[in-house]
């Protein structure tokens, strides 16, 4: 087995040390990633926030996504799109890939916990108890919980700067929720949602929706590999 010698081996944890945080865009109309620390899940950036309207009509522009979400009257711009299916998801990642030239893609069940969980270990990043005003779901905020989505990085990042990682639109992820099903039918989504109670946004949490369906409770944000 071959071996790194001791200066590239410090030199790797040096970049490595330095890739991790940073805030970065591949392109003036990509989303916002943040890269994280090197960790079970491998090393990876994924999205500040959960992908807007704003980002999403880019590409519905592009006539590489399929336009006529509706967003419930609510307002587009900064909120996160919602109505999408997972080919629509599957379809934004497959347009920045080929964009920018780098791996975009659906976060996997191991990559999105990870994030959300930023070195924490409690069901939430900021504790046991959801309280108020860390995160929009039902019964957790007194402006959108229970009634709508809320616009992006409404509440506060976790430790890795990471926006509504619980709450605010439910995520799909890359997983199968039979591993076994082929064809898969069910995808895996994670985080809960403004409608949605307290429980649903652990960290932990996880539910199934059909990839044909849409709802104003599922939205996504994308990993980027490097």
């Amino acid at each position: 087995m071959r071996t790194l010698p001791v200066l590239a081996v410090a030199l790797c944890l040096v970049v490595s040390a330095a890739w991790a945080g940073a805030v970065f865009r591949d392109c003036p109309q990509c989303p916002e990633m943040v890269t994280l620390p090197p960790g079970e899940a491998g090393a990876f950036a994924i999205g500040r926030t959960e992908i807007t309207f704003d980002d999403w009509d880019v590409c519905v522009a592009a006539g590489a996504c399929r336009g006529g979400q509706s967003d419930h009257g609510w307002g587009r711009g900064k909120r996160p799109v919602i109505n999408v299916t997972w080919a629509d998801a599957q379809a934004y990642a497959g347009w920045l890939s080929v964009l920018t030239g780098a791996v975009y893609a659906l976060p996997s069940e191991a990559e999105w916990e990870y994030a959300a969980r930023a070195g924490t270990r409690t069901p939430y990043w900021w504790g046991d108890q959801v309280g108020r005003d860390h995160a929009n779901c039902r019964g957790c905020s007194a402006h959108w919980g229970g009634t709508s989505t809320a616009p992006v990085a409404s509440f506060p990042p976790n430790p890795f700067g990471l926006y509504d990682m619980n709450g605010n639109v439910w995520e799909w992820s890359s997983a199968c929720w039979d591993p076994h099903a082929e064809p898969c039918h069910d995808r895996v989504i994670r985080g809960g949602s403004w409608y949605y109670f307290p429980e649903m946004s652990r960290a932990e949490s996880r539910a199934k929706l059909d990839v044909g369906q849409w709802s104003y409770n599922v939205g996504f944000r994308l990993v980027r590999r490097p």
